[in-house]
């Protein structure tokens, strides 16, 4: 969408390559971070040594609203940037924004609502190679599809093929250049002028131990050594015992059999004295834990605060996602009529996600989280029940 608007000449400004740019040495941020606390958070190559920056911040509380004060302008600051280049043309500015109808902006003289049905958007995403339950928890942690087609001023549908699309841009375009200017102060920023302050770390013990899931999850960058560390939680084991009860599957079995309304199985937990889960811990923003509890809307969010061992300092408050006794039950109910499975991906995905935290890391999630009791399948086709 935002490519056939800039063939016709409109300047995009990508939120999301925006947020990976800021990371790169040399950039605003890591330039303001290194004036800050000095250039002993920077290596040879001028990227950031992330440790070094903890160790200053979660010791320092003002050191740490310094850091909040530069990162968090520093998004809004680039968009700001992008926008003033063109202000003194004619040209019509898109501000390609994810979420934007939970995050809401200033200043916009339209919003461009991209529609799409939900089986098919979960198809497309699959066909590019994500994980099927992955995508349908990301829809599904969203507002409603009524709910962003009521933030429109234009929607464009995108259930048909390309040449469908192209014709409603050469009807849409039109109608955006005879839009009415708009100041370019303050375009962009959030409506909310609350402070974004992360006071909450969340426990992750499966596929959001990699830093990139968890960045994904709260459409933000995790920065291991700043807001995401290694960590233990007592007191619980992980199980293969959640039934993802919105999801309805089909697969095959190794003998032939096909399974049809069949239930997958993600990790969980449950409470055990003599066990301890490795992990990580993350902190984010209210607005973030909103949006993980939306993610998570068959868990109960439980205070382990006191349960974890992290080399994270000075943390007040640590919560961890626990399958709800209907999700129990609805996994041994599909397990005892031989029709639960784990998504191959999935499984992979974990494995792959724990490797990431190095070889030792790793290990300790096999040997510590028991063999499922119920088969890893390949997944036909999956659906919203």
């Amino acid at each position: 969408m935002s490519k056939l608007l800039a063939e016709r000449g409109a300047a995009i400004v990508d939120a999301d390559q925006i947020a990976r740019n800021l990371q790169a040495p040399g950039t605003p941020v890591v330039a303001q971070m290194a004036a800050r606390f000095g250039d002993q958070i920077l290596d040879e190559h001028g990227a950031l040594i992330r440790p070094e920056v903890a160790k200053i911040v979660f010791s320092d509380e003002q050191a740490l609203k310094d850091l909040n004060g530069i990162v968090h302008p520093a998004m809004q600051a680039e968009i700001q940037r992008q926008i003033d280049l063109n202000a003194d043309s004619d040209r019509v500015v898109v501000l390609d924004f994810p979420l934007l109808g939970e995050n809401p902006r200033k200043g916009l003289a339209a919003t461009i609502v991209v529609d799409v049905d939900y089986d098919l958007a979960v198809e497309r995403a699959v066909g590019r190679g994500m994980d099927e339950a992955d995508v349908r928890n990301r829809i599904n942690s969203q507002i409603s599809r009524e709910e962003r087609l009521e933030t429109a001023t234009h929607v464009i549908d995108n259930g048909g093929d390309l040449v469908d699309l192209v014709a409603q841009v050469d009807r849409l375009w039109p109608q955006l250049e005879a839009l009415p200017p708009t100041g370019t102060a303050d375009v962009g920023e959030p409506v909310s002028d609350a402070p974004d302050a992360r006071t909450t770390w969340v426990f992750g013990y499966g596929s959001l131990v990699s830093p990139e899931a968890m960045s994904r999850t709260i459409t933000r960058v995790a920065m291991p050594g700043v807001d995401f560390f290694e960590a233990e939680l007592a007191g619980y084991g992980r199980r293969w015992n959640y039934g993802v009860m919105h999801i309805d599957a089909s697969w095959e079995l190794d003998d032939g059999t096909a399974v049809d309304h069949g239930m997958i199985v993600a990790l969980g937990l449950v409470a055990s004295a003599d066990e301890r889960v490795n992990g990580v811990i993350a902190s984010v923003t209210d607005e973030e834990l909103r949006h993980l509890d939306r993610r998570e809307r068959n868990y109960d969010r439980v205070d382990v605060t006191e349960l974890v061992t992290t080399a994270a300092p000075d943390v007040e408050a640590i919560v961890v996602y626990v399958p709800r006794a209907a999700s129990i039950e609805a996994y041994e109910t599909a397990r005892d009529a031989g029709t639960a499975g784990i998504r191959r991906t999935y499984w992979d995905l974990v494995d792959a996600a724990f490797e990431t935290l190095g070889p030792d890391q790793q290990a300790q999630y096999r040997t510590s989280t028991p063999a499922p009791d119920v088969p890893i399948v390949d997944v036909i086709d999956a659906r919203e029940r």
